[in-house]
């Protein structure tokens, strides 16, 4: 059985128009994401995701963590982690939980980093995923299981590792790179 997933987006700032398809990547994100979990976590599941900025997601991390500053991703979900192996087999879209993605935060992170921001916020979207199905990284073990199955996921959409040191390059050949990914012929001389 292939589980659905039913994602609804709430942007909260245009800054987010800047990343055209980006539902359609993330739909296709967490529909892989599911594929990779194990059997028991399998159910067709409805996502919330509010695309939004610094300030707002500055405020949810204030209210409901205590901490006073932005962040990238915060995850809100709906069942602990015990009470989603109740849910094994189930054919009713279960309301999983919340997704929120903080747009400049993420922006800064993606170019200290030097990663693809359409693949950053990837990333971060099947973190805040896992998340939502109990899995965390507060101890090492956890961490390490968790960044290995965001790895798998990344690689099954044909991108990047996201725990690989970024590559830095010149900026002509940075361009040359950049070119070859977004499939832009090179002039004609």
């Amino acid at each position: 059985m292939v589980s659905k997933a039913f994602l609804s987006v709430e942007t909260a700032s245009a800054s987010w128009s800047r990343l055209p398809h980006l539902k359609a990547r993330l739909e296709k994100a967490a529909g892989v994401t599911l594929a990779h979990l194990p059997k028991h976590l399998q159910f067709p599941v409805s996502i919330t995701l509010l695309l939004t900025t610094d300030a707002s997601i500055r405020r949810l991390n204030h209210d409901f963590r205590g901490m006073d500053k932005p962040t990238n991703v915060l995850s809100f979900p709906q069942y602990e982690p015990a009470s989603l192996r109740r849910l094994r087999g189930s054919k009713q879209t279960v309301e999983l939980g919340d997704i929120a993605l903080g747009y400049q935060y993420i922006v800064c992170e993606a170019k200290k980093d030097h990663k693809i921001l359409i693949n950053h916020v990837t990333h971060l979207f099947i973190h805040g995923l896992l998340h939502l199905f109990g899995y965390d990284h507060i101890h090492d073990p956890e961490a390490g299981k968790m960044e290995g199955l965001e790895t798998k996921i990344m690689a099954a959409l044909d991108l990047p590792d996201p725990y690989a040191p970024a590559q830095i390059m010149e900026p002509k050949r940075r361009r040359k790179a950049a070119r070859k990914r977004s499939f832009v012929l090179p002039p004609k001389k």
